[in-house]
Order: structure tokens, then sequence, then C-alpha cells
């Protein structure tokens, strides 16, 4: 992955400071202000954690943003992330409810087998992948779920004015 410095990505770009702090504060920190910010928008993330890089990629997988990389510097590193748009996190949200469908559709195929038979190794070894696969499956599912219900219950604009 290419080094990407902040001044080089976008004059609108955000940076947030959190050295010191280990995971989950430095995902909060990031989750707090892609909230607030406009589509496209870029962040610097400054961690000390050893463990942010896969943290902060793995939130950008699951909340439909781009991971752009990261830059070290002596004793801290910065993660840029793109807050992508409502388009690409539809797209997002399609793989996660896909995703959703296909590891229940595994584990429908395979569970039978493993414990009612003598199954095969692919059986197995699918089981098991689909088995790990359904924590967090099942939590990006029910947190897209939520979203959905909220949007659902909020007052349209139109609903408002009258």
């Amino acid at each position: 992955m290419n080094s990407i410095t902040l001044d080089a990505v976008s004059g609108t770009s955000t940076l947030i400071d959190a050295k010191g702090s280990e995971c989950p504060i430095p995902i909060l920190k990031l989750k707090t202000a892609l909230k607030k910010a406009a589509d496209n928008a870029v962040f610097g993330v400054m961690t000390t954690d050893t463990f942010a890089e896969p943290n902060v990629r793995d939130f950008c997988k699951s909340s439909g943003n781009e991971y752009l990389g990261v830059e070290n510097f002596d004793g801290y590193d910065i993660h840029y992330v793109k807050k992508l748009t409502i388009e690409c996190q539809r797209c997002s949200n399609m793989r996660t409810v896909t995703l959703g469908v296909a590891v229940a559709g595994v584990l429908g195929y395979t569970a039978p087998q493993v414990l009612h038979s003598t199954p095969s190794g692919a059986v197995i070894v699918l089981f098991a992948v689909a088995l790990a696969s359904l924590p967090p499956v099942l939590t990006n599912n029910l947190r897209l779920l939520k979203s959905v219900i909220k949007k659902a219950n909020t007052p349209s604009q139109a609903e408002t004015a009258q």
C-alpha cells in the first residue's frame, strides 16, 4: 500500500489524536468523527497501539468506509480512512446481508451432516469456517437491522413539516 500524507489527501481532512489509547478508543473516536463528516472526508487517526492497524482495517470493512493506508512515524502511526458515500455503504450493507444468507445456507447444509453422519473433510472445513464466521456476521446484520428499524421509526421531512 502506498504511503499517503494527510496534506496530499485533502484540504478538508481531519487528524484524530488517539495516541496513548488502546483499541477500541481510536475506533470510537473515528466512528464519532465519521458520523459528523461529509461523504468523502478523509481522516488521519494517530495511534500508538500496535494492534490499531488490523482493528482500523476491520472497522472500515464492516462500516463501509475505505482504509487508505498507514504512515509510520517515530513512536506513532497515522491510519488514513475515507468516509464513503451512502451508495457505497448500501453496497457494503448488501454484502453484509448476502454473507449472512451464505453463512446460514452453509450451516444449514453442513450441520445435519456433521451431527448425524460421518462427514467428509470438505464438509467439516465448510462447517468450521461458517461457524467461525457466524459471530461477526450476526453482529453486522443486527447492526444493519437496527439502523433500518431506526430509519423506519424516524419521521420523514414531509411528516415533520405537517
